[in-house]
């Protein structure tokens, strides 16, 4: 729903899932989780992006942008708690203008 909120005029929504191994050989610069098997879930949009402030505030509980009544600034925060809940991880890369990716890491399970 934010992603579609994100994007007024229209656009797209890209949900990809796969199976990924890290091994701690990548790019430290890169976002990632401890060395491990996860599935990823990655959901991107080419809406209107978040600026810095905003994005560190999102999975807060009650923060939102929207007026009264319109949320209640839950989503994201209850996003958080049930990635994080198994040991997973979520990622968020935002630019103003070019849109929002999210990449959620959940542990692997044989």
């Amino acid at each position: 729903m934010n992603a579609g909120d994100a994007m007024p005029n229209g656009g797209t929504i890209t949900i990809e899932t796969c199976d990924v191994s890290i091994d701690g050989r990548e790019d430290p610069r890169m976002a990632l989780p401890a060395p491990g098997r996860y599935v990823l879930l990655a959901i991107r949009d080419d809406g209107v992006g978040m600026s810095v402030e905003r994005k560190a505030r999102i999975f807060e509980p009650f923060f939102t942008t929207k007026g009264p009544g319109e949320d209640t600034g839950l989503g994201l925060a209850t996003v958080y708690g049930i990635v994080k809940r198994p040991a997973g991880h979520i990622f968020v890369d935002s630019t103003i203008g070019r849109g929002t990716s999210f990449r959620i890491y959940l542990p692997l399970v044989d």
